[in-house]
């Protein structure tokens, strides 16, 4: 190890005098180790051969001119040595080009300073805490110590660990000290990335928290929260001041995801990456200022491997786009011809390195509204949303889309099966025949064909559906449409993966909670075909649960004009679990969010916009109390409040804009009466 440096004897005087307190003042003289470092440290700043004690004797000459009694002094000194060596640290840094046959190489470092960021650290921790007390000196002195660690040649092995690598205990020393928020001023690297290059497992720390928060509590609105909380909001610019360290954030969350398969995992990743696209496009809300904004790198640092595929995604949402977007990923995934010639729909073993965080299916994932939106497509028919929200309130009837209805359907089927299965082969090609045979049965159905009535998703025949007045039954198109959906569907994406299942839970995550089921939610938004209220509790359910309503055989009352009644059995909420009541709030709010997305780009109109976004939240009214209720009547004072408060505040912004409906207010009211009444006694 190399002899210490004058800071380093800074240090160690200024711990002395901390801890020493009043009695250094009646031991120092000029020969002291304090002034033995002051008048080291002079003489390498100076170059002053000459005057070894010219900085102790400037010293004791101004404090004895002054008048300043003992404990002013020992302040004083105390404030001017930290200003001292952070003086020196913050100058320290230097910059060389070192030749080496012929190549030239830009070398930064610090001098003055002890060799390895480490032993730096180490001197400097026992003084900040105790000059806790005065938390300006503390803060110049931590701030200090940081940059100047950073630029040390330790650091540069350091910032090549990754986030798997072992702790840097030094540096892990000093995160307690670390600011809630950074400052970016002066275009300084916050002290939050500095951190992470020195010690890698602190940014896992820093995502781990903000994950376990979002496990915790499922109501939280994640796009809110990381912009409004003040230190999530401090690690998004970190992250996009530091595209590597987001590259590095972004593959740990899809490892952990791909190992569990919880959605609170699938939607914080998502959440993530579209407050970094944001803070790029917008930097302003996020704090950023236009200044550094305009040196932030293009989004392809971010996304290196999907750069074509990210301009899509990350656009607006729509019918050329998906269409697109199918075309893009076909390519990609073209079935060779040998395996054509298997016609049989197995499970598919897939390969790790199908589901690697650099491939395009890990991009798409993080963009879950073009699932939806695909979903909904699958069901339109051509039409745009603006389109059927005129026909279903009875304004001029819409009229076919630029795209055709065939084309529409193959690409939102198309990107569906990639999504649900990312692997080329027949299973991938089957899935997207399947899935277009779901959209045309339910179609020609919803149109009471009587061609196409008893025809099922596989292509066979079935008993002809019971007639009510002449007419079939509107209710069962949807039921069919979810039984068969369960049955069929289900199955032919129920693979596993290969390497003796080394992620075993992928398979089941992916497939029971997360994107299978939620295709049938495409029915609520894309269907042309009023659906009832039954219906959208139905879909609703299933999409949260896997669990199908009880279905009981149609009764016909009253004469030949009696009204028909619904198949559908009613949705209780004892009946439900507490896991099953937070998916399905879950679920509605989410959809709630995804639409209004979607209607951004598909609505010309603002207000058309918000009123078709209204009727799906009156829709799904009924569905939503009954899980609130549910969780209201299995709260536990043990559980604490913070689930009902943010239950509480997703509620408040649940509400109808640009109208008042009695029914929904009446239904609502009550609910957060519930609430009310369960704050009241905490």
């Amino acid at each position: 190890m190399s002899p210490p440096s004058p800071v380093a004897d800074l240090l160690d005087a200024l711990a002395y005098r901390l801890w020493n307190g009043d009695q250094v003042i009646e031991e120092e003289s000029s020969s002291s180790s304090l002034g033995l470092a002051i008048s080291e440290l002079n003489r390498s700043l100076t170059l002053d051969i000459g005057g070894e004690d010219s900085g102790v004797r400037v010293l004791e000459s101004a404090i004895s001119l002054m008048c300043f009694k003992a404990p002013q002094v020992f302040d004083s000194a105390i404030e001017y040595l930290v200003r001292t060596i952070v003086c020196v640290l913050s100058s320290s840094i230097k910059c060389k080009v070192l030749r080496y046959h012929n190549v030239e190489t830009l070398q930064f470092g610090s001098s003055n300073l002890p060799r390895c960021s480490e032993e730096l650290i180490e001197i400097s921790k026992d003084i900040i805490d105790k000059l806790g007390a005065n938390g300006r000196l503390a803060t110049l002195l931590f701030q200090a110590v940081v940059r100047s660690a950073a630029s040390t040649s330790c650091s540069v092995v350091i910032a090549n660990r990754k986030l798997g690598d072992g702790r840097n205990r030094a540096v892990s020393k000093l995160l307690a000290y670390l600011p809630r928020e950074s400052s970016i001023e002066n275009y300084e690297i916050p002290l939050r990335i500095l951190f992470w290059y020195q010690d890698p497992l602190s940014l896992k720390e820093d995502v781990s928290r903000i994950l376990k928060d979002v496990l915790e509590r499922p109501f939280l609105c994640l796009k809110n929260e990381l912009l409004e909380r003040a230190e999530w909001r401090d690690i998004v610019i970190c992250l996009v001041l530091s595209p590597s360290m987001f590259i590095n954030t972004r593959a740990l969350l899809h490892k952990w995801f791909l190992l569990t398969g919880l959605a609170s995992v699938f939607e914080f990743l998502a959440g993530l990456v579209s407050a970094i696209v944001d803070t790029i496009s917008r930097p302003s809300p996020w704090g950023v200022p236009m200044e550094l904004a305009s040196l932030l790198p293009f989004s392809d640092a971010y996304f290196p491997f999907q750069c074509q595929l990210l301009r899509i995604l990350a656009g607006p949402l729509t019918s050329k786009s998906l269409v697109m977007l199918a075309h893009t990923i076909s390519k990609q995934c073209a079935v060779p011809e040998q395996h054509r010639r298997d016609t049989n729909c197995k499970p598919t073993p897939i390969k790790v390195q199908a589901l690697d965080d650099k491939t395009e299916w890990a991009l798409a994932i993080n963009f879950p509204d073009w699932f939806c939106f695909a979903s909904a497509m699958l069901f339109l028919e051509g039409n745009s949303l603006e389109n059927i929200h005129h026909r279903n309130t009875s304004q001029v009837a819409g009229s076919r889309q630029g795209c055709d209805v065939e084309g529409l359907s193959i690409a939102a089927a198309t990107y569906i099966a990639w999504i649900l299965n990312p692997v080329s082969g027949t299973i991938q090609e089957s899935l997207t025949k399947c899935l277009v045979r779901v959209s045309e049965i339910y179609t020609r159905r919803s149109c009471g064909s009587e061609a196409h009535r008893s025809e099922t998703i596989t292509g066979k025949r079935k008993k002809p559906d019971t007639l009510v007045s002449g007419k079939i039954k509107a209710s069962s198109i949807v039921e069919d449409l979810v039984s068969e959906f369960h049955n069929k569907i289900t199955k032919s994406v129920s693979y596993e993966l290969d390497s003796q299942k080394t992620h075993p839970s992928f398979s089941s995550g992916l497939q029971n909670n997360l994107l299978v089921r939620r295709v049938v939610i495409g029915v609520l938004i894309g269907s042309p075909y009023l659906v009832t209220d039954e219906e959208y509790e139905l879909v609703l359910h299933y999409a949260a649960t896997g669990k199908i309503l009880d279905i009981k055989k149609p009764r016909i009352t009253g004469s030949k004009q009696g009204k028909r009644s619904s198949n559908i059995t009613p949705l209780l909420s004892n009946e439900i679990t507490k896991e099953e009541a937070i998916e399905g709030t879950r679920l509605v709010f989410n959809v709630g969010d995804t639409l209004e997305s979607m209607c951004v780009s598909s609505f010309e109109a603002e207000e058309d916009a918000q009123e078709f976004i209204n009727q799906f939240k009156l829709r799904s009214r009924k569905y939503l109390v009954n899980c609130i209720d549910r969780l209201i009547q299995l709260h536990c004072i043990e559980d604490g409040d913070t689930i009902l408060n943010d239950l509480n505040i997703r509620l408040l912004q649940w509400t109808i804009q640009g109208r008042e409906d009695p029914h929904f207010n009446k239904d609502f009211d009550i609910i957060s009466a519930k609430l009310a009444c369960i704050f009241s006694f905490d």
